[in-house]
């Protein structure tokens, strides 16, 4: 319940324009599946089926008890698609402001490699993240300075999914740190992902 409690005081409602967010820049039209891992992403060694990221996460990212134990009482998730893949929207109801996006990104074929190519050479901060049950995981922000963070996860050479969130200052001040924060998040979807196998 602790995370719950820090991700509701510690994001704030306005993402920054600078928070990455890595469903919003697709791959190149030559981008081909043939060629990955590439650009220094690790190899996802015990892959998951492609179906794990059938439909939108929405429905199958996160139960209903892992979304208050995060948020507290959430408002009901916001579907979208975007240029990699469906994804969805959630906000505490409480007014905090608390919240995340997470998005399967199933339009690339690109996987982990995506982001070790397109935002690790021009990312204002860049971790290797410790692998979530042996898979591997990234964060990033685009601003300096910015508290927020996107985290990816391969599931495959060729499937990721991710979560974006922002912190405030009050979280900024208690030096959380929005990569790991981002990272507790996509364990638990990993295990409902892992589920569906």
């Amino acid at each position: 319940m602790a995370t719950g409690t820090l991700l509701m005081t510690a994001c704030d409602g306005n993402r920054n324009p600078g928070t990455a967010t890595p469903g919003t820049s697709a791959p190149p039209a030559s981008s081909s599946a043939a060629g990955v891992p590439n650009s220094g992403a690790p190899a996802v060694q015990n892959p998951l089926p492609a179906k794990v990221l059938d439909g939108s996460p929405c429905d199958s990212a996160l139960t209903t008890q892992q979304l208050e134990t995060f948020l507290g009482e959430p408002k009901p998730g916001e579907p979208s698609t975007d240029a990699l893949g469906n994804a969805c929207d959630w906000r505490s109801a409480s007014g905090s402001g608390a919240g995340f996006s997470i998005s399967y990104q199933t339009k690339s074929d690109q996987g982990i490699s995506l982001p070790y190519k397109n935002v690790k050479p021009k990312a204002a901060r860049w971790v290797e993240l410790d692998p979530i049950d042996g898979y591997p995981a990234i964060g990033y922000t685009n601003i300096q300075d910015d508290d927020g963070c996107a985290v990816v996860v391969g599931i495959s050479d060729q499937l990721a999914y991710s979560i974006s969130l922002s912190l405030g200052d009050k979280a900024s001040q208690a030096g959380k740190d929005g990569c790991i924060l981002g990272r507790d998040v996509a364990a638990e979807v990993l295990k409902n992902l892992k589920g569906r196998a």
